[in-house]
This record gives C-alpha cells, structure tokens and sequence, in this order.
C-alpha cells in the first residue's frame, strides 16, 4: 500500500465520471442526508480536512471476475437509491473505491447530481410534485445565515434547491455545479461581470473560494492498494470500516455475502434491492438487508442468532445462497400476507413481528400463495390475530433475539410433531414463562382502551375487534361514532352539555372523545352512509347491527358519558376473547 500525490475535487469527478472510480460489490448504498453533503462543502469551503481516502487497483482478471459499480450520481429517495454495475470488460485497469464511497458519491452529487426526497406530509409517489429534485446551491447573500439558529455551526449557506425555492427566495444563490463550467480565473470574472457581482466583494470572494476548492486545491489525500488479492482487499474494507459511525453489523456481514456470492450469474447485492425494491413497489412496506439477514440466522443458525459478524461465516454465506430462492418467497408472501390484513408501513410498529412468520412459511413449505389459497383461511385468521396481539404487546422491543430465538424453536418442534397450523398457542404458553408473556390481564386491556385515534396502535386494536372486515381490499375506514366536532365548546354549549357533572370530563378528555371507546372500523358502504351525520341521525338511516359492531344502544349526545361506561366493558370483553390464545 502506497501514499498516492493528493488530487482536486474536479480531478476526482472527472475519474468518476470516466468510470476510473468504480465501488466494489462490497460497498453498501449512499447513506448521507442532504444536509451531510452541505455541511461537507462547507468543511471544504473553510479548508478543513475531509479524511484520507483509500482505494484498490483492479488490475487482470480480478476485472472480470467481480461485479463493480458506478457512483451514485442522482438520488432519489426509495426511488434511485442504487448504484449501477459497470461492465468492466471494455475499461483499462482502475481503481475501486475501499473507503470514501460516502465522501466521492457525496461531492458527485453536490456539483453535478442531485438529491430528491419527499415532501413533509406528502404521498409516496415518483413524481416532482411529492419528490422534487434539489440540485445544491451556495448563497451568494451576505449574513444569510442566522446566527440563532445555527445549530450546524457552518460558515457557508450551501443548500440544495427546487426550482420552486429559488423562484421564492429573496436571496441572489449560485449553483454548485456552474463552477466545473468555469475553466479558470478570466472567465470567472467575465461571469462576475456578466451577472453584475464585479463589485460585490463578497460575493467574488466567495466564488473564488468555491473556485480554489474545486478546481485548485489538492484536497483528496489517498492511499492505494496494489496488491490483486480480493481476499486482502475485503479484509482491509472490513477493518478499516468496522469503526464506521454509519457502518452497522449487517454492512459488514453483507460484505462477506456478496463477497461469497459473487459471480457472473448471480449478485447478493442485486439480490437484494430487487427484493427490497418488488416490496415497496407493491405493497409500500419498507425492508433492509437487515431484515433479510435476520431472516437466515432465524432459519439456519441453529445457536447463536444474535446479530454479529463473528455468527455469519463464509459457510454461512453459502448456506444461504444455496437456499435462497426459498428465503426470498418466504419474506415476500410474509410481508404480502400482513399487507392483506391491512397493515401499512405506519402501522408495522415492529418489523421483527414479521420474522416468525417468515420463519413459518419457509419451514412449513407453505409460501406459495399462503395469502389466497381457501385451504390456508384457518392458519391465516390465526396468524393475523397473533400478530396484532404481539404488536400490541410490544415483546420485540429490547432483547428481540431472545423473544425470536424461543418462538423459533417453538415453531420448529410443532412442525416435527406434525402441527397443520400456525403454533400460536403454544408460543403464548411458551412465552407466558418468560418477560416477554403475550398474555393480557385485565389492567393491560384497559390501557388499551385509552389508544387515541392518531396513535399507531389504534389499527391492531380496532381491526382484532372488527375482524370481519376486508381488510385484504382495503375495504375499512377508521372514523369517530360520536362525531368530534361535537366535543369543541361551541358544540357543547349548544347541546346544553354541563362539564361540571359525575364524568363530565368524558366530554373533554381527548382518549374518550378521540379514543378507542369512541371510534369504529367501517367498510365503505357504511362509512360512506354515516359521513358527518350524528350518530344518532345515522341509526335512524342506516341498519345497524348493534352487536356486531359491538355499539350501546344508546345514541343521543347527551348521554355520551352512559355510552361510553356501557361500551368500555362490551370492548374490555371482546378484546379479551381476541386476545387469549
């Protein structure tokens, strides 16, 4: 290994942009938000250093006989998030990126990408309306920064720009990549000149700067390997990255994966992301590797599940291959299956609930169309009851590999005796001895009972005690039976509700008024029929089972505080039937 001559920033762009800055298949996705890559231009701005960078020579065969990438040049947040690989056939010898794939993709995408991500409050959909583009930009206004709220501590206002911004802001911004377009210090006055900023002294002393720091200035320092062991070279990425702020266990044992797999015919990296990628497409439920990693070591390792590098040997990495078609449509019709109850990715509190049920399918054999076929219904209602209550229990907080490795081995047992269905009897029993017992007293249901109606956990409760829905069609609505715009003052005043009487805070207490107690699962017909009607109103237009959607016979305003004492106890009673397995 050898200390190389440092090199520009445009130097370094250029090589990426010439393919002569590949990433190896070891290396994981770009992790930094945009706010990482402003304050790296700004570190460059104020001549801080930004870390040695240190790369490998891929020289013969190694060429071909690995998959490489590209640098990520536009990101687009769920939507362009992965690097492409490179045929390398046709390119002369380069160099692969062991550490500073962060820092290169970074500057890339400062000066001449992008960087898109959602909108506050706005729906996942791939388009400039909910995820415009931001291109980054630097503020050419003196004193833009506000001292005040300055919690970063930068000197330079880089910040990456819609359109839409600029066309609002009162401030004068330059686009970062404009300055690759300006080859040296004549033309950068004939722009000065040209935009009318020849004589503003801080806006031609702050262009100048940009201008040494990227084209000037032999800010990347480098160390290069020469050496044509792959081996040497993923172990040098591993050391060196172990101690990585971003760098968790499942980056590192995802190395030796792909290191494994590596072949012409098939990528673990690839693998992966067309999983994860098939997943959010169709149902808009998030997995990571990490989930997919777990789910091996649930399956095959036998002792030790916990999450470590020291657990995941080369054989491992085999192991899993071998096996992997199956590991991959187990987690498929998992995560399709909880979909179908009408889970969404807000209300998956957990993704560790989903791990027994992949665990189940891929030993029991049935991830084929375990979610449609009629001769699996039985097992289906059981698994969905199950995964409410544990949501609702909340047993995968903590020491989840604990939890997960004694419901493994539940299930694993059952399956040898010759269980047809879902053992979730006996992993209540199991688990009853345990911390982690699913097993509701009364004292817990009732604290379920004060679940609001923003809360995540509203959906589990509500759908275990409205299981008839079809929640596989997203045919449920969640909405208040006492309308809530009756409970503002205004309201209360008018129907003469007098708040000083026994539980008149029944009427001002938002986990009554807003809460479970007060809340219903409809399916369309009904929702669309009830709309903002009272509920009162409603009853008289609209058939009603009482029983069935567990109600009080009792419907005027005025009597809510009765309503709401009846129907606590019909809840407590029906929750406890769902809940004991």
């Amino acid at each position: 290994m050898s200390y190389n001559p440092p090199i520009s920033v445009k130097q370094a762009i250029e090589k990426i942009d010439y393919n002569q800055y590949l990433l190896p298949a070891i290396q994981r996705e770009f992790v930094w938000e945009s706010v990482d890559i402003e304050l790296l231009f700004d570190s460059l701005m104020r001549n801080y250093p930004i870390g040695s960078l240190l790369m490998w020579k891929v020289q013969g065969e190694n060429k071909v006989n690995h998959r490489f990438y590209s640098v990520l040049k536009t990101f687009r947040e769920k939507y362009n998030t992965h690097c492409k690989e490179v045929n390398t056939n046709s390119i002369a010898d380069f160099e692969a990126i062991l550490d500073g794939q962060q820092r290169l993709t970074a500057l890339y995408i400062g000066l001449k990408g992008s960087y898109a991500h959602k909108k506050k409050n706005f729906a996942w959909k791939d388009n400039e309306h909910s995820i415009p583009t931001r291109k980054l930009h630097l503020c050419l206004t003196e004193g833009s920064i506000d001292e005040d709220d300055n919690e970063d501590g930068r000197v330079y206002d880089f910040k990456f720009l819609t359109n839409e911004d600029l066309a609002v802001s009162e401030s004068t911004w330059f686009e970062v990549g404009k300055i690759l377009e300006i080859t040296g210090t004549f033309e950068l006055n004939q722009y000065l000149k040209r935009e009318g900023f020849d004589n503003d002294e801080f806006i031609s002393s702050t262009l100048f700067k940009l201008f040494d720091v990227v084209h000037v200035k032999n800010f990347i320092n480098y160390y290069l390997e020469t050496d044509q062991d792959y081996d040497k070279a993923l172990n040098i990425f591993i050391r060196i990255n172990s101690g990585g702020e971003k760098l968790s266990y499942s980056d590192l044992i995802m190395s030796t994966i792909i290191s494994v797999w590596s072949s012409k015919t098939i990528s673990a990296r690839e693998e992966f992301n067309n999983l994860i990628d098939e997943i959010w497409q169709s149902t808009e439920i998030v997995i990571d590797k990490d989930l997919i990693i777990r789910t091996y070591l649930l399956i095959f390792s036998q002792k030790d599940i916990k999450f470590r590098v020291t657990n995941f040997s080369v054989e491992n990495a085999i192991e899993f291959k071998n096996n992997w078609l199956a590991i991959r449509e187990a987690i498929a019709e998992s995560i399709e299956l909880v979909k179908s109850f009408g889970y969404v990715e807000q209300t998956i509190t957990s993704k560790n609930a989903l791990l027994p049920i992949i665990h189940y399918l891929f030993i029991s054999g049935k991830s084929k169309q375990f979610k449609n076929k009629v001769a699996y219904k039985e097992d289906r209602d059981l698994i969905k009851r199950w995964f409410h209550t544990v949501l609702l229990k909340r047993i995968f907080g903590g020491q989840a590999d604990t939890v997960l490795k004694i419901i493994r081995d539940v299930v694993q047992e059952e399956i040898k005796r010759g269980a047809l269905l879902f053992p979730a009897t006996k992993i209540a029993k199991t688990l009853s001895k345990t911390r982690k017992s699913i097993t509701m007293d009364d004292e817990a249901i009732e604290n379920l009972l004060y679940t609001t109606y923003e809360d995540r956990y509203a959906f589990p409760i509500l759908a275990l005690l409205y299981p008839h829905l079809d929640y596989k069609n997203n045919d449920f609505n969640k909405d208040h039976i006492f309308p809530k715009s009756q409970f503002n003052s205004k309201s209360l005043k008018k129907h003469g509700i007098d708040l000083s009487q026994e539980k008149g805070n029944y009427y001002t207490d938002n986990w009554c008024y807003n809460g479970i107690v007060n809340l219903q699962m409809f399916d369309s017909n009904e929702n669309k029929s009830k709309s903002d009607k009272t509920f009162e109103d409603w009853i008289k237009s609209y058939p009603v089972d009482f029983n069935k959607q567990i109600l009080p016979r009792i419907t005027e305003f005025s009597k809510f505080i009765e309503f709401v004492d009846i129907r606590w106890d019909m809840l407590k009673e029906k929750l406890k039937l769902e809940l004991t397995f």
